[in-house]
């Protein structure tokens, strides 16, 4: 290899190397600082940076480096020692403390060393200004920061081998990043050991960021909201495209030797600097369409969400499918940020950390939603008004029709009286029936109005002379006629059948009370509709007592259902909200 881009090769990787490292440790500290274990990998990170900047600056500056050089080299066994840390705090193993007490105290003895005694110096070799050779102690030095490597990696390994599911990966995405780490390392022992060739496994050393960064990512390795890992990710990227158009720009002029003159080395530089903004510039869009996807929003996109939302028929649906459109829009993971829908109110949840041009498109569409809710709350309304105004006509019309039926019918009654016992009580018991139902058309189609009050249930279910399971002090706040009428259908029901009928109750914020019996049962093909008018009638009925049970449980705001309760056939569920 050519030596001018070997060398730009060698401190390029080791730049990568040491801006990403920091860049990690800084994301970690700032974001991830209430986690366990984040000071340690804040730290150990920061070492990893500070030794890729010695061994960067030699290359650069020559001999002259070397006082700084061999001072972060001295202190190197310490980021060694916070990694054993990690490792054993992250294996959950039983004996962090004197092995982390240990590992510091070694780290920092080899340190201490290093630094009376020194641990190197800095030469020219094979066409580098400078390379760091380490002496006897610096050998030594190396040998525990290595050592505290290994020990770490062999916890980490069996923690790879023993553990499962997540934290079993964990550990295999931080064991083979470090390893890339460990490999690449070898390059800087080719000047001491005296081989002659190029530092190759250097220019792997930006895989480790890569790979740690990766393991962290895909992981969960810190348990960071998606916000600040997209945050890093954009960060890294961005360093990494800056870095890149640097190198690029600045490669005619390593290859091409330093012009001579001021004015040529000036108009080189800018002429280099404009490259590498030309560069950058759609590299960063490039990053920022990968990292935070869906930031344009066009009328095509508006009228096309618009659509989708409009096809919901009630508030979960479109809550559902807002949810589904933003996820697929923005990318984002299952337990991501996401938005409510409550009426028309439309909310945001999680959102406050993403950048400005990803929340914007979450606003706005925020906004579009809100608009579909405020249309599907209209809808409802109107047809719930023209429900109650087709009930009310009915009504009227049930009225009517029980006027001029009553009459009729009493006059019929009463002319009945001259005839044989035995007619008059047929047409007594015909009349009877008419009047029954005149009276359940005028209870089902009439507007229920109710005035709640405190109802002591046992007192109510003890007239109906039946099995009870309801405890003594169970109130319920309702309209004890409407209730009477509701249990007394229900319990009529189940007794037109000749079973054993039992009625219970559950406390709590919601109250429930269920009417069962061991008769036949529920048809299946009419359990979906049995509410309705007419579906079901039993021997002497008009076909309408549990659509009236619906109405009176939907003005209590309760609902009415077919439960399963284990030993009974069949039982009706009332569910009430939560005693005021």
């Amino acid at each position: 290899m050519d030596t001018a881009v070997g060398l730009f090769a060698y401190i390029g990787a080791l730049s990568l190397t040491a801006l990403a490292s920091a860049l990690l440790a800084a994301f970690v500290a700032l974001r991830a600082r209430a986690l366990p274990g984040s000071t340690l990998l804040s730290i150990f990170l920061g070492g990893v940076a500070l030794w890729s900047v010695a061994q960067a600056l030699p290359p650069i500056l020559g001999p002259n480096a070397s006082p700084v050089t061999t001072m972060l080299i001295a202190l190197s066994p310490l980021p060694a020692a916070a990694f054993v840390h990690l490792v054993f705090a992250f294996a959950l193993c039983g004996a962090l403390r004197p092995v982390a007490i240990a590992s510091y105290a070694i780290a920092a003895f080899a340190a201490l060393v290093g630094l009376v005694f020194g641990v190197g110096e800095v030469v020219p070799w094979r066409g580098f200004p400078g390379m760091f050779i380490p002496s006897p102690v610096g050998w030594g030095v190396l040998m525990v920061a290595a050592l505290l490597s290994i020990a770490g990696h062999l916890r980490l390994a069996r923690t790879w081998r023993e553990q499962l599911g997540q934290h079993q990966r964990q550990a295999g995405a931080v064991f083979v990043s470090s390893l890339i780490g460990l490999i690449a390392l070898t390059g800087f022992a080719f000047p001491a050991l005296g081989i002659d060739a190029y530092p190759w496994p250097i220019l792997l050393l930006p895989l480790y960021s890569v790979a740690l960064v990766y393991g962290i990512l895909r992981h969960r390795f810190m348990a960071a909201d998606v916000w600040a890992r997209r945050g890093l990710v954009w960060l890294l990227l961005v360093a990494g495209a800056g870095a890149a158009s640097a190198l690029i720009a600045s490669l005619p002029l390593a290859l091409a030797g330093r012009p001579a003159g001021l004015f040529a080395t000036w108009a080189a530089l800018a002429a280099t600097l404009a490259l590498g903004l030309v560069i950058l510039a759609p590299l960063k869009r490039l990053v920022d369409r990968l990292v935070f996807p869906g930031g344009r929003i066009s009328e095509e996109d508006v009228a096309q969400w618009r659509d989708q939302l409009a096809a919901a028929a009630d508030e979960t649906t479109l809550a559902d499918t807002a949810r589904a459109l933003l996820t697929r829009r923005l990318s984002l993971p299952g337990d991501g940020p996401t938005l409510t829908v409550a009426g028309e109110a439309v909310t945001l949840v999680g959102w406050d950390e993403a950048p400005p041009a990803t929340r914007h498109v979450a606003e706005r569409f925020a906004i579009i939603v809100a608009e579909s809710a405020r249309r599907l709350a209209a809808a409802h309304l109107l047809v719930e008004a023209e429900r109650e105004a087709r009930l009310a006509e009915i009504g009227a019309l049930a009225a009517t029709i029980a006027h001029d039926l009553r009459n009729p019918l009493g006059i019929v009654q009463m002319a009945a009286t001259g005839a044989p016992a035995e007619v008059r009580a047929e047409i007594g018991e015909q009349v009877a029936r008419m009047n029954h139902l005149v009276t359940d058309i005028l209870d089902y189609a009439r507007a229920w109005t109710i005035a709640p009050q405190p109802v002591r249930v046992s007192d109510l279910v003890a007239a109906f002379g039946i099995d009870t399971y309801v405890p003594d002090d169970l109130t319920l706040f309702a309209d004890r006629q409407a209730l009477m009428r509701v249990l007394t259908n229900l319990v009529d029901n189940a007794r037109a059948l000749g079973t054993r009928v039992a009625i219970f109750a559950e406390p709590g914020p919601t109250i429930i009370l269920d009417v069962c019996d061991n008769g036949p049962g529920i048809a299946p093909e009419i359990a979906d509709s049995l509410f309705r008018p007419f579906v079901s009638r039993r021997p002497g009925g008009t076909g309408l007592g549990l659509a009236i049970v619906r109405r009176i449980m939907e003005a209590h705001d309760g609902t009415v259902t077919l439960a399963h309760r284990g030993g009974w056939s069949t039982c009706f569920r009332l569910t009430f909200g939560a005693t005021p």
